[in-house]
């Protein structure tokens, strides 16, 4: 039974998928054609969420509140 729950656990702590970072890949690539790398590798580190305009640029795209 130990030897099983070992074997779960490192499939589950093995990270994404050779499929799954190839489609983050494609993404990164389609999405962000001059920052896609930079996309990319967001992904990967934030569980496959997208960077914002913000992230991306920096704060010159915040919003702006209306008065």
């Amino acid at each position: 039974m130990n030897h099983l729950i070992r074997g779960l656990m490192s499939w589950v702590n093995s990270g994404p998928t050779k499929s799954y970072r190839s489609e983050l890949l494609t993404w990164a690539k389609t999405e962000y054609s001059n920052d896609w790398e930079f996309a990319y590798n967001y992904m990967l580190t934030h569980n496959g969420r997208a960077p914002t305009l913000t992230e991306l640029h920096g704060p010159k795209y915040l919003r702006k509140e209306a008065a």
